[in-house]
């Protein structure tokens, strides 16, 4: 079988020029972009279940509390190890491996529902062990598709890839919350069997997807420190990561104040899903564009252009009553939300070296973790004093300062430049 990346090398050659395939043809990618693709909408469909499980289960809401907290906590303790350790072991071999204990994992908690006996330990270290998998496989991922994609080719590969999670989020959920009406343990299940099929996608892939290292491997903590100051130095990416960490906590807040915004309005938690929907169908619509837009504009024009239409949005959402208005509204913003993340993605997949990958971007996400988690903090406290007029006041203001920063930074401005 041709390669379809280089056609006339061995696989191991990183160094011959590409041969530029559309990527459908390009069957490493789609063998990743299929495999990662159904092994993450398993894992949506189960994370949604986590909760509910517990709750209908144990009917108590401080044990589902503590389901989802062992969830998030890895994205506190596991981010920069993770993108540390996978710059150094071989990608594909970190991806098979995540499927594989997710699948056991998955398949454990299955069975415990299958059997009615739900313990609620059992459930916080799969929701663990899973998130922390999970944040592996993301940094694997994210690094590998480089290796099997052209740099002329990365703005449409990640295009798809933002289209592949929007229509997971879109469609995870719900599909989510029918298996555990039909079957309590028809979710984990699914998931399992979800892992199962991404294992064989994955082990088909033909690239060698491990980074090429310009030195060997440091102490751990000094590899993650590597990484860390690698981000630092770049004044334009510390700029933009603290602007997108800003945004991730507009973000939070925006989520809380649509949520009390419907429930004071009269509507249901049907109406706030349907809203939603509505808002990823948005998100769908931005990935679907973000590859085209990507390539004709800048990191900094989207910044500026986006913050422009959040700024006119995103205040406005908390002072709307109809459903319809507040979904077509959170339409527009997550619309701009996923050219955001596939403009920001291509700049950091073609800036960073393969071989700081996974510590750079793990960093990145460590800077943006901790801004969801003080978002949602934040949120709460301040539409708990402030109520939802004001709360949107402050999320104009916050916007306002972020709009400021990337229109007005000279460093940034020099960026898109070169």
């Amino acid at each position: 079988m041709t390669d379809p990346i280089t056609r006339d090398t061995p696989e191991t050659d990183d160094t011959a020029a590409p041969a530029l395939v559309p990527l459908r043809r390009n069957m490493d990618f789609v063998r990743l972009w299929v495999g990662a693709g159904i092994s993450r909408f398993g894992t949506t469909v189960s994370v949604v279940a986590y909760p509910m499980l517990v709750l209908w289960q144990t009917g108590s809401a401080a044990a589902t509390g503590y389901v989802g907290f062992a969830g998030a906590l890895p994205n506190l303790l596991v981010q920069l190890p993770a993108g540390a350790l996978v710059d150094r072991w071989d990608r594909r071999k970190v991806l098979l491996w995540c499927d594989v204990m997710r699948l056991l994992a998955f398949a454990t908690v299955a069975l415990a529902a299958h059997a009615g006996r739900v313990w609620v330990p059992l459930v916080m270290a799969a929701a663990f062990v899973e998130g922390t998998l999970g944040i592996f496989y993301q940094r694997a991922e994210q690094a590998a598709v480089r290796k099997v994609v052209p740099d002329a080719q990365l703005p449409a590969a990640l295009s798809q890839n933002q289209v592949r999670g929007a229509a997971i989020g879109l469609l995870g959920q719900p599909l989510s919350g029918l298996m555990f009406t039909l079957v309590r343990w028809l979710p984990f299940a699914f998931t399992a069997v979800a892992n199962l099929i991404g294992v064989l996608c994955l082990v088909l892939i033909r690239r060698n997807l491990r980074a090429v290292r310009t030195e060997a491997p440091k102490r751990l903590h000094v590899d993650i420190k590597d990484g860390i100051a690698w981000l630092w130095r770049r004044r334009f990416l510390r700029i933009m990561t603290g602007v997108f960490a800003g945004s991730n906590l507009v973000f939070q807040v925006l989520g809380l104040t649509l949520m009390v915004v419907v429930k004071e309005n009269g509507g249901t938690p049907a109406v706030l899903g349907l809203v939603s929907a509505v808002a990823g169908v948005g998100a769908l619509l931005g990935a679907v564009a973000a590859g085209w837009w990507s390539a004709r504009f800048s990191l900094y024009t989207t910044a500026v252009l986006g913050h422009l239409v959040w700024l006119l949005l995103m205040p406005v959402l908390a002072l709307l009553s109809s459903p319809v208005a507040i979904a077509l509204v959170a339409t527009g913003i997550m619309f701009v939300a996923s050219l955001f993340n596939v403009t920001g993605n291509v700049y950091m997949a073609r800036t960073i070296p393969d071989e700081l990958q996974g510590r750079v971007m793990g960093t990145s996400a460590f800077l943006t973790s901790g801004a969801n988690a003080l978002g949602s903090l934040v949120g709460g406290y301040v539409l708990a004093h402030l109520g939802t007029s004001w709360t949107g006041a402050a999320i104009g203001v916050l916007v306002l300062f972020l709009t400021v920063v990337v229109a007005f930074s000279p460093t940034v401005r020099a960026e898109t430049r070169r």
